[in-house]
């Protein structure tokens, strides 16, 4: 007779830990000396899936940095923070959900500074009778807080706002999260077993290969059958010392047997054992990725094999997924602790935005999420067409037809993107010559209506930058004329040297794909009124200008479907 017992590898079932209020020494831990923040780090730096998702969500987050729509407000908080601070925020909101600013002060209490603070290294104080968080503590390492060297000693500061004129703050920014007062748990909570899992796992790859491809180890002991269950446990306990965790790579059976044989080892070496842990390898890096919302493993680098028909499409599909309804969620959390701190010291705050990965050098906020495939090839074609560095007569006959309206003699009373009822409303009649500082059709007796390119100040095309540059009003007729002449030559459809400029703009490779080209430039309509006079109730003019004003003070007007009135990067 003899029995066996086993000595399996385990994985740890994770709990997490209770936050308790200590209010001996007013603070409030994330577990057991802040042990789910170390969790937290310990997975991210284990996993890695979990690795490469948070690291790309992060650069996602962070985008080119922060920008303000209106460059002329100035100063803003752009001026207080530095880009590598904005970084490490961007990543403690990713792998936290939360994050911390220290906000410096002068003596006179104005903004001075604001820093990057580790989340993890912060912790608030007891809530006061209202649920009011009005301190925080600081401490390098928590699970060494008891060392009371400098380094470790933990410091208080007041939360922001509640501090004196000149005294440092921290601001703790972070979503409601439901049953939670004082942390917020990882957006990725429920992938944290899995990211544990998958760290289990590459140990135990490693460790089999490492260890001869051993798949496990019985031990006979000789003449041990009747011991008592106490000394075979104590047996046991030995092999279980040495031989615990994925480290190992196998499981030992020790067998208690009767008879005279010696102490036997024997090895259950197979080749192939390894394979048996991928099954469970997917699945963990599967629930990684649906924990964080990530339906396209390859926009974080993680190849993957799906029914899209290139991995070209994957990407473009999951990376406009992500920064629908992943990205910019996060973006706004950092955005509204941004605008809370602004506001406070009085800065203007409504126009900050994170520029994304995917703008374009010199872009400003209306030239955001361009397709880098489609920008190579536009960038590609410019250096080929006849548009960079050679003259284009065509377009400088176009540009001599902008004028520049006398301020002396006309007030400007609209200024607006285009839109096609309006235009039908003004009764147009193209007449196809182009007649510089002529009457236009559409000009009254007191009025006149012309057409100003606008968009970004640097774009990709010399037809773009002279336009740009230019900063001259245009008739319809002239612009609808300059069609027919090659002012943007290689960029209408399928590399055509002319196409409509009034419909298309600045092109850029039009193509099923692109049917309204990739400039993202756009017309907007301008009207100047002569200097005392009065538009009639009854004239087009007057009906337009209305709307345009209606539209101004948020009326829903009936949405215009032609390309002429929106980028035609932005045409499906």
């Amino acid at each position: 007779m003899s029995d066996s017992k086993d000595i399996r590898v385990e994985f740890s079932n994770y709990v997490r830990p209770e936050v308790k209020e200590n209010t001996n020494r007013n603070w409030v831990m994330n577990g057991d000396k802040n042990s789910f923040y170390t969790y937290i780090v310990d997975r991210y730096k284990g996993s890695p899936t979990n690795a490469a998702v948070c690291n790309a969500y992060g650069k996602m987050i962070l985008g080119k940095g922060l920008a303000i729509h209106d460059s002329e407000q100035m100063p803003t908080i752009l001026n207080y923070i530095l880009e590598k601070d904005l970084k490490n925020i961007a990543m403690d909101k990713q792998i936290f959900n939360e994050y911390a600013i220290q906000v410096i002060k002068k003596g006179t209490g104005q903004l001075d500074s604001l820093h990057f603070i580790p989340k993890n290294n912060v912790i608030p104080e007891v809530a006061d009778d209202e649920g009011n968080i009005n301190g925080y503590w600081y401490s390098k390492d928590w699970s060494k807080y008891n060392n009371w060297r400098h380094k470790y000693k933990p410091v208080f500061y007041p939360a922001f706002g509640m501090g004196e004129n000149n005294e440092p703050e921290i601001y703790v920014g972070k979503p409601y999260t439901v049953g939670s007062e004082y942390f917020a748990d990882p957006e990725y909570m429920s992938g944290l077993q899995y990211a544990e899992l998958e760290e289990e796992i590459s140990n135990f790859s490693i460790n089999f290969i490492k260890n001869g491809l051993n798949l496990g180890t019985t031990i006979t002991i000789p003449e041990s059958a009747g011991w008592d269950e106490k000394v075979k446990d104590k047996y046991v306990e030995n092999y279980r010392t040495k031989g615990k965790g994925t480290s190992n790579a196998n499981i030992t059976t020790v067998v208690f047997a009767q008879g005279t044989e010696t102490t036997n080892y024997s090895s259950m070496d197979s080749s192939e054992a390894h394979n048996q842990w991928n099954s469970m390898r997917e699945q963990a890096r599967e629930q990684i990725l649906t924990s964080h919302g990530c339906i396209t493993p390859s926009i974080v680098g993680i190849s993957n094999s799906t029914g899209f028909s290139s991995n070209a499409d994957e990407m473009e599909i999951g990376r406009d997924q992500l920064m629908k309804f992943v990205i910019p969620p996060k973006q706004d959390d950092i955005l509204d602790g941004l605008k809370e701190i602004s506001e406070f010291f009085k800065l203007p705050s409504e126009d900050i935005y994170f520029r994304p990965l995917t703008e374009i050098e010199g872009e400003d906020e209306e030239n955001q999420g361009k397709d880098v495939e489609e920008q190579d090839k536009v960038i590609e074609m410019t250096a080929q067409c006849d548009c960079g560095k050679k003259k284009n007569s065509a377009l400088d006959e176009f540009l001599a037809l902008g004028e520049d309206i006398d301020n002396e003699e006309y007030d400007l009373i609209d200024d607006i993107e285009v839109d096609y009822e309006e235009e039908e409303l003004l009764q147009l009649a193209i007449t196809g010559t182009a007649r510089p500082n002529s009457k236009s059709s559409q000009d009254g007796e007191d009025y006149i209506v012309r057409y100003k390119y606008v968009g970004a100040k640097t774009g990709e095309r010399d037809f773009c930058n002279k336009m740009i540059a230019a900063d001259k009003v245009y008739r319809k007729e002239d612009i609808i004329q300059m069609g027919s002449k090659p002012v943007n030559k290689g960029f209408g459809m399928d590399g055509a040297d002319t196409y409509s400029i009034w419909l298309y703009k600045g092109g850029g490779l039009l193509s099923e794909k692109y049917p309204g080209g990739t400039c993202k430039h756009k017309w907007n309509r301008v009207i100047y009124l002569k200097k005392g006079s009065t538009v009639d109730v009854n004239s087009p003019l007057a009906k337009t200008i209305s709307t345009s004003e209606a539209r101004r003070r948020g009326m829903k007007i009936k949405p215009n479907a032609s390309i002429v009135s929106i980028a035609p990067h932005s045409v499906k």
